[in-house]
């Protein structure tokens, strides 16, 4: 899909966090002002669940669980959330949003910040240099 922002991320390479044949960890922009926010994506332009093949769903249990001890190895997270929503962008994605032991903001609120990242809702948010060490640090988890 040329017009897919996703297919054209994985074109052109863009810094993964970790990679598997089907499938690819991208850190969430810094814009969500969360860390920890990453996207698990498939490789392959894939619209609807009915288009995985059982190997892409075999595959995609195993990288959230890396997902959910790399971020409680690397953060000290308290619960992580998945959710897929893919309607403003059509490749299936999945969102893993972790909340921090000390977050007092939960549930919605926080998936709507880093999703639609219009509003903090908040009260920790990342600096720049802190993004980075925490994109390092992932990366050397994965790898």
């Amino acid at each position: 899909m040329s017009e897919c922002p996703i297919c054209l991320k994985h074109a052109e390479n863009q810094d993964a966090i970790y990679e598997t044949d089907g499938w690819v960890i991208h850190s969430g922009p810094f814009e969500s002002h969360l860390l920890g926010y990453l996207y698990i994506e498939p490789k392959r332009h894939v619209e609807n669940w009915s288009d995985f093949t059982e190997k892409d769903l075999l595959e995609i249990g195993p990288l959230f669980k890396k997902c959910e001890i790399a971020l409680q190895e690397v953060l000290e997270v308290d619960r992580v959330y998945t959710m897929t929503i893919s309607e403003a962008v059509r490749h299936l994605h999945f969102h893993i949003i972790p909340r921090e032991k000390e977050q007092t903001v939960t549930g919605l609120p926080l998936m709507k910040q880093v999703t639609q990242q219009n509003e903090i809702y908040t009260d920790k948010v990342a600096g720049l240099e802190e993004w980075e060490r925490f994109i390092k640090k992932i990366k050397q988890y994965f790898n």
